[in-house]
């Protein structure tokens, strides 16, 4: 029996690279899986018709007995499309839809799929593909919602795994893969062609932050395990070899994907030794700014760390805190980020824009923030409400977002929005918004043109006729910058068939 995954923009995704050597390992089960498309630098291209006809022509020529979609939110709109394509190319097929966005909003995924996974998906699909194989009913597998007879069959969730080295790691190179994007197929796995290997070491977070997903599982996996679990060292190190075997080019580097690495010290103390002994390479990871120890850092650093992802998401203590549910303070960001540099250490920063909950006096705030920081990368953010999210919850309520302008549907839709990108304007808070990204994009210089000489501070937090003059000045210099980058990366993008 013929069962295909489908992946949308993100070749990396660690579940559906799980999920394939597991099926493998089910008597009479062959796994196929399509990576759809990749997301590049926050921005994602709409399908273009010849990679909508690659698919289909794959599907028409596997047969398969169940194609499932792993969706998350910003691309539920994609897998509506696929689903359709699916539906009117090969009929037979069962359509499932599993991943993030069926988990929180299950009411509007059943719509499209004939089921849908919510949670962890390793033991529901195994055994929803074991019940097709033998003909058996599927209606009663615990995570799964199943449309039956026109009714829709919901069923309570299961405990979380609770050994992460029990289930397959990660497949690369695999013959059963396909890669679409660029308008062209190809069967060469390209994470082997990068010069970095993915690699995570543990599932889920352990923040609850409004805007993330995590705010949402961590209430609805209360009951069911251990929420934050971690995969034993001589896995991990096992799984890095594996892929340098597997590398077809020089690997320079690994990066660890996990959303918080240093949650465990006992286990850090274990990495670190072996790490060091086993592999060598230098690798990054992200961390959250007041959950890391300045003598992990350290000894971080001795087995190879070379950059730390760190997020601020607003210069607001009070945003930071109180509307976004971190708990840093920015002289705690400051003091972290220093460190970071003093040790060498490469920084990336992570920002949130477009947020409502902005004023022009906390917009000010993170610009006095960013000139106190270490020069790095920044990657910028454009805010969106995703569904049931504690924090579009508060929006709603506060009057903020139309329930009609927020995600259960559109998100999707306006997936191009997720990359902050300067606009022209008279408004304050968009020309303050400007002002952060052009301070804090490297390729213009910006810190060293501007801030050296003062000019930054005088338009932003000066009062005088010659202040606003500067700040509009940097307004346009914001814009007319970001229009020059986009067009030639635009062209480089079209050249290369995005």
């Amino acid at each position: 029996m013929v069962v295909v995954l489908v992946g949308l923009y993100h070749y990396e995704n660690f579940p559906l690279r799980i999920m394939h050597p597991l099926l493998e390992k089910i008597s009479d089960i062959k796994p196929y899986t399509i990576f759809f498309k990749q997301g590049a630098q926050n921005r994602f291209f709409p399908p273009t018709r010849q990679e909508l006809e690659l698919f289909v022509k794959i599907i028409t020529e596997l047969k398969p007995r169940l194609v499932g979609f792993s969706v998350l939110s910003p691309f539920a709109h994609i897998a509506k499309g696929l689903t359709r394509l699916v539906k009117i190319n090969f009929q037979p097929a069962l359509v499932l839809w599993g991943g993030i966005h069926p988990t929180i909003a299950p009411q509007n995924c059943i719509r499209e799929a004939d089921v849908i996974c919510r949670g962890e998906g390793e033991g529901a699909i195994a055994e929803l593909v074991e019940a097709l194989r033998d003909g058996k009913p599927y209606q009663a597998v615990k995570n799964l919602w199943v449309k039956d007879r026109g009714l829709i069959i919901r069923n309570p969730m299961r405990p979380l795994i609770k050994d992460l080295d029990a289930i397959p790691a990660p497949s690369y190179n695999n013959d059963s893969y396909y890669f679409i994007g660029r308008n062209k197929l190809t069967r060469d796995d390209p994470v082997l062609l990068q010069s970095s290997i993915p690699i995570e070491t543990s599932r889920r977070c352990p923040f609850t932050c409004s805007y993330c997903v995590n705010s949402i599982l961590k209430r609805l996996y209360r009951e069911l395990g251990d929420y934050v679990i971690k995969r034993s060292v001589g896995n991990v190190i096992g799984e890095i070899k594996s892929c340098l075997n597997l590398a077809k080019i020089k690997t320079g580097c690994i990066t660890f994907y996990d959303e918080d690495f240093v949650s465990e010290k006992s286990w850090l103390d274990d990495f670190v030794l072996q790490y060091r002994r086993e592999i060598g390479l230098p690798f990054q990871i992200k961390c959250n700014p007041n959950h890391i120890a300045f003598d992990v850092l350290d000894k971080l650093t001795e087995a190879g760390l070379f950059m730390v992802n760190i997020g601020i998401q607003s210069g607001s203590d009070y945003i930071r805190n109180q509307i976004f549910h971190r708990a840093e303070k920015n002289k705690e960001i400051i003091n972290l980020a220093r460190k970071l540099a003093s040790n060498k250490l490469m920084i990336l920063y992570d920002l949130i824009l477009n947020n409502p909950y902005e004023t022009e006096e906390t917009l000010k705030q993170a610009i006095a923030l960013i000139l106190q920081l270490p020069m790095g990368r920044f990657r910028f953010f454009s805010l969106n409400f995703f569904p049931n999210y504690p924090l579009t919850k508060k929006a709603l309520k506060d009057g903020l977002i139309r329930p009609k302008g927020y995600i259960a549907d559109n998100i999707s839709k306006n997936i191009r929005l997720w990359k902050f990108i300067p606009r022209f304007s008279s408004d304050k808070k968009q020309i303050l918004q400007n002002i952060i990204w052009l301070v804090s994009r490297q390729h213009i210089l910006a810190r060293h043109v501007f801030a050296r000489k003062g000019i930054i501070n005088y338009a932003v937090f000066g009062n005088s006729s010659g202040s606003r003059l500067c700040l509009s000045f940097l307004n346009f210099i914001a814009f007319i910058s970001d229009r020059f980058f986009r067009f030639f990366r635009n062209k480089l993008h079209k050249d290369m068939n995005y």
